[in-house]
């Protein structure tokens, strides 16, 4: 009768027993982690994080109480929070990461041999400069390799390679050096820090501005730091120390300067737009302000002993509320002007509330705002300021005509005043856009390094070993186990 139980001790004796099989293709697996780990470039992480600021922690806080107010108001509402989803897109935008590439030259790579290892060349390190034409780098549409010979501040030879156009060959070309090339020219410089006789070669390769952006979009992390935060926290991986944090430092840059010159178009703009209707209401002030005093002088008008009287009666407050009711319909007048213009029958709506709001929105607000504001103020439905002012009025018919009609003609002056102060507050407004701090996102940590490198890590290369070991001994032995031995 045959035995048919699997004996594991007298397996793992066999197994053991193939010491000549296992242990040579262990060798060769560490020795191969070995290579890796000696060829492999070292990969670091860094890290940056970036604070957003609204509107409220900006310079042009103090000047934005109107936001509380009726007239605040009137061109949109209170300022709503920033969305740090939203800011995050602007910042990965390709628009702002591929000049953050452009500033720092992540375009271009140059590597030097030191041993076995090909390692990146960045900044002071590189021992030559390119410079290229205007539009080169974003124009190039496939990749250009050099391979470049130096020695005594020369170039003994260089070869440019690229499928654009065929390869050229030079010898013997004194630094700085301009290369011709069919798609325009290429001047290499020497880096005057580096002091080096010696013959090296080093290789460059040059690539193409969207495959850079699309390799960095993917590894570039960016988020916010907690669930709900407005801090914004971002990462890569990269071999070089300098050249990682000066790509971040870079894109927090560019992210800063792009959004403030977002907010400088729009602020000038609006400037433009309001200084129109300073113009105008200036004008009407100063004709106001003249035909008033005309009047008073023809009439004799004792105006403290007016404003008693209506004092008495109250009118103070219920003045408060007329006078910024029409002071908000003024203005939306102005803009519902200015968009009936045929001059502006394409042009932005200009966002007089504040800075930032999207056009679309503002104007969608306008209707709005509007439409509500005519509802509550025109004649027929303004029954709850008609209800309080219903006793003032009769007080007020008691006083002669020409008091009646100075009133009338002061409380005008009043609108037209509270207008005035509202035009010049926005252009203070746009004068701090400007300003140097007025910027989306506060830098909390400029971009650092990580103390140990992330890439290749020694433990799951050697890890990686010792499987591949026990997954090829086992295959060979089982191999010649059970097909070689049954043969």
């Amino acid at each position: 009768m045959n035995d048919e139980n699997i004996h594991i001790g007298t397996l793992l004796k066999q197994f053991f027993g193939y010491w000549k099989i296992y242990v040579p293709i262990g060798i060769i697996c560490l020795i191969a982690a070995i290579c890796f780990l000696m060829v492999t470039s070292k990969e670091y992480e860094f890290t940056a994080r970036m604070q957003l600021i609204n509107d409220k922690q900006g310079m042009m806080s103090e000047l934005k109480m109107l936001k509380s107010s009726g007239i605040g108001s009137l061109l949109g509402g209170s300022g709503s929070g920033i969305s740090v989803e939203d800011e995050v897109i602007v910042l990965t935008s390709r628009t702002n990461m591929t000049e953050a590439i452009l500033q720092t030259g992540y375009q271009v790579e140059t590597r030097q041999r030191n041993g076995i290892k090909n390692v990146l060349l960045y900044g002071k390190d590189n021992p030559i400069i390119f410079l290229f034409p205007e539009q080169f780098l974003d124009t190039i549409s496939e990749s250009i390799k050099m391979k470049i010979t130096l020695s005594d501040n020369k170039i003994r030879s260089i070869q440019v390679q690229s499928k654009l156009f065929k390869t050229v060959k030079l010898q013997e070309q004194a630094l700085p050096s301009r290369i011709s090339l069919p798609i325009g020219n290429i001047l290499i410089s020497p880096n005057t820090d580096i002091k080096n006789s010696e013959k090296q070669t080093i290789t460059c390769q040059i690539t193409p501005l969207q495959q850079v952006y699309e390799d960095l979009y993917e590894d570039v992390y960016a988020g916010a730091q907690e669930t709900v935060s407005d801090i914004i926290l971002l990462s890569f991986d990269n071999e070089n120390k300098q050249r990682g944090c000066d790509f971040l430092n870079a894109l927090m840059a560019v992210f800063n300067q792009y959004s403030r010159n977002v907010k400088v178009r729009e602020a000038n703009l609006n400037a433009k737009f309001v200084r129109e209707r300073l113009d105008t209401i200036t004008t009407e002030l100063a004709y106001l302000e003249q035909k008033i005093e005309t009047y008073k002088k023809q009439n004799n008008i004792p105006e403290p002993t007016l404003y008693a009287k209506a004092a008495i009666t109250g009118y103070q407050e219920l003045e408060s509320t007329i006078l910024e009711t029409e002071a908000r319909l003024k203005m939306l007048d102005y803009v519902v002007d200015y968009m009936k213009n045929p001059e502006n029958e394409y042009a932005s709506i200009p966002a007089v509330e504040g800075i930032g709001e999207k056009l679309i929105a503002l104007y969608n607000q306008l209707v709005l705002d509007r439409q509500r504001l005519l509802l509550s103020s025109e004649k027929g439905n303004l029954e709850a300021i008609n209800k309080k002012s219903h006793t003032f009025n009769n007080q007020l018919s008691a006083l002669p005509t020409q008091e009646r009609e100075y009133i009338e003609m002061k409380r005008q002056q009043k609108i037209k005043e509270t207008v005035y102060l509202f035009l010049m507050q926005k252009l203070q407004e746009k004068e701090l856009v400007n300003s140097p701090d007025e910027q989306t996102g506060r830098v909390i940590d400029a971009a650092y390094c990580s103390a140990k490198p992330i890439y290749p890590r020694k433990i799951i290369v050697l890890a990686i070993a010792f499987a591949m070991t026990c997954f090829l001994s086992l295959t060979v032995i089982c191999l010649k186990l059970f097909i070689f031995t049954k043969e």
